[in-house]
């Protein structure tokens, strides 16, 4: 594929219907908060029902994010060349049932296996239906339509925290996964009934590995989405720490309970809604690069103040407002990176959206047993926020004067 393949018009799809089926990709496309918040308030409780350590039981939530990146990888391409719709039916069926089977998990070992098929599952839902809006929209429709899907996946890092902590209040962790399963289930049966195929023209090559490649290939070779690609992974593995710490953080350093940290987690991601909506607002009044140079640099922002809350002793009075922050600003990355990426790879949506989650995820999963390793407390969770997030921030301005 040549620059001028990707970069040449491409007549939209008809779009899927309907505030059912904008709903039931959001979901799909955000599944990830779900598999990963819901669960986060029961890491320590996992840990000590099934006798493993901190770096074991993080190891799941690095067996997820991983295998959903890798399998974004490989399923975005496919998709590209065979269609969304029977990809994204497939995808939600094996989630849900892995799902049942992280559920019934007598050991770290296991749950982590099943995790690993939970992802790939995920993944394959994930970037097929990502795509479907890549091929049924275009310009300033599109992106309204990326930060309205990312307003409504930012709800998700709210509720499954919520969720997550009420179940743990009433019966054990496995209830979770369990509640997941019930979600992969109904979002299999809502994509057969809402959401048609998109792809009405496959590319020359279709799903063969050399035309896959290709369409890489030709992605890889736009110097601006490459600048994306280092700033959102550095951005995310940041960001990741926060994620995969926190609940550490709070509830064994600070002696926070279950229903607290649920409240902290909330609270932030909250903050994430009502920045996701102002950008969506901006979109078409402001540069997209703009707006996205911006969420970083108040990311960054929030970490040094994390940072700087761990290392005096202000504690939690500190640290708290501080993720607010950096979540606040989180709202304006990812719509911002999602539809920066997705304009340049509008020839293959599919394609684009593999790269840019598969890496991000990848990355920032792979990333998660390091915060553990160190000691898992709250500076070691603010100095690797701000540290990757500036390597993030600076990559992106760095790219903005010198790349066009």
């Amino acid at each position: 594929m040549s620059d001028d393949d990707v970069s040449r018009p491409r007549a939209a799809a008809p779009a899927p219907g309907g505030r059912g089926a904008v709903l039931t990709i959001a979901l799909i496309v955000g599944i990830s908060p779900f598999a990963t918040d819901m669960y986060i308030p029961g890491l320590p409780a996992i840990a000590r029902d099934l006798g493993a350590s901190t770096a074991q039981v993080q190891l799941s939530l690095t067996a997820f994010l991983v295998s959903f990146a890798l399998g974004q990888i490989v399923i975005g391409p496919l998709s590209d060349g065979t269609g969304r719709r029977r990809i994204v039916l497939v995808g939600m069926s094996v989630f849900a049932l892995a799902s049942v089977a992280c559920a019934v998990a007598p050991d770290a070992s296991t749950l982590v296996v099943a995790r690993v098929l939970q992802g790939l599952g995920g993944a394959a839902g994930s970037v097929a239906a990502r795509a479907m809006v890549g091929d049924s929209t275009t310009g300033t429709t599109r992106s309204r339509l990326f930060a309205t899907l990312a307003a409504i996946n930012s709800v998700g890092p709210v509720v499954a925290p919520l969720v997550g902590g009420a179940v743990l209040a009433a019966g054990s962790w496995r209830i979770t996964f369990v509640v997941l399963a019930v979600l992969g289930s109904g979002l299999a049966i809502a994509a057969a009934r809402l959401l048609p195929e998109t792809l009405t023209a496959p590319p020359e090559g279709g799903a063969s590995l050399g035309a896959s490649l290709r369409r890489m290939r030709g992605l890889l070779g736009i110097a601006r989405f490459r600048w994306y690609l280092i700033t959102g992974c550095a951005a995310t593995i940041g960001f990741f720490s926060y994620i995969s710490t926190s609940s550490f953080v709070f509830q064994q350093e600070y002696g926070f309970g279950e229903g607290l940290y649920t409240l902290v987690f909330a609270s932030n991601a909250s903050c994430m809604i009502a920045s996701t909506l102002v950008f969506r607002r901006l979109i078409g009044r402001f540069d997209e690069d703009h707006l996205f140079t911006v969420g970083l640099a108040v990311c960054a922002t929030g970490s040094l103040l994390v940072l700087v809350g761990a290392l005096s002793g202000a504690g939690p009075a500190l640290v708290w407002p501080a993720l607010a922050i950096v979540t606040a600003g989180w709202g304006w990355v990812i719509p911002g990176s999602i539809t920066l990426t997705q304009a340049l790879g509008h020839r293959s949506p599919g394609t684009a959206a593999a790269l840019v989650g598969g890496l991000q995820f990848g990355l920032g999963g792979a990333a998660t047993p390091l915060a553990g390793s160190l000691g898992g407390t709250a500076v070691v969770m603010g100095a690797l926020m701000l540290g990757f997030i500036a390597v993030g921030l600076g990559a992106q301005v760095w790219a903005s004067r010198r790349v066009r």
